[in-house]
């Protein structure tokens, strides 16, 4: 329990420290049909990407200087179901690069959670899943053009079947400039 709440204020404490620009009107919601993936397409042209949302979820952080801090919104979908995205821009330091950046935050993901399962996707990108007492847990994060993606996903534990479709919409989704 302890590991899991570490985890998540790790990743919410690195996400606020270092953030993206933007401005209030960076980010629209439309229809997602071109996608072929049914919900709500959220994007945000300042901070180059989209996300097609699952049907239900509303934005909740509406303040221009909160989404520009965090670089993304959070969305709620009602059940205990929570969808955050942001963006954070990366200062590489030494010879510091995307890939052996994602490669530790793949080794910190599993030190401060054992029992999550975590996927390496490709050189730049990876997905955790865990389950603690708030429910199911889902961590994409994709490190390009010098900038930090990530979907946090929670569902509750008797959801289990759609958390795991919804993520996997998600990142089958989510599109960077």
């Amino acid at each position: 329990m302890k590991k899991s709440l570490l985890f998540l204020l790790t990743i919410v404490s690195v996400a606020m420290f270092v953030s993206c620009g933007g401005d209030k009107k960076s980010g629209s919601a439309s229809d997602a049909s071109e996608e072929n993936i049914e919900g709500v397409k959220y994007e945000n042209k300042d901070f180059g990407y989209s996300v097609v949302l699952p049907e239900g979820f509303e934005q909740q952080n509406n303040d221009a200087e909160m989404e520009k801090s965090r670089g993304g919104k959070l969305f709620l979908g009602g059940q205990s179901r929570m969808i955050d995205v942001t963006c954070t821009e990366m200062n590489y330091i030494g010879d510091m690069t995307p890939e052996k950046s994602t490669d530790q935050c793949i080794e910190m993901t599993k030190a401060l959670n054992d029992s999550a399962d975590v996927k390496k996707i490709d050189d730049i990108s990876f997905v955790s899943k865990s389950l603690d007492q708030f429910g199911y847990r889902g961590h994409y994060e994709l490190q390009k053009n010098g900038k930090k993606y990530m979907i946090d996903v929670t569902y509750p534990e008797e959801k289990k079947e759609e958390f795991e479709k919804d993520l996997e919409s998600l990142i089958k989704s989510f599109k960077v400039d």
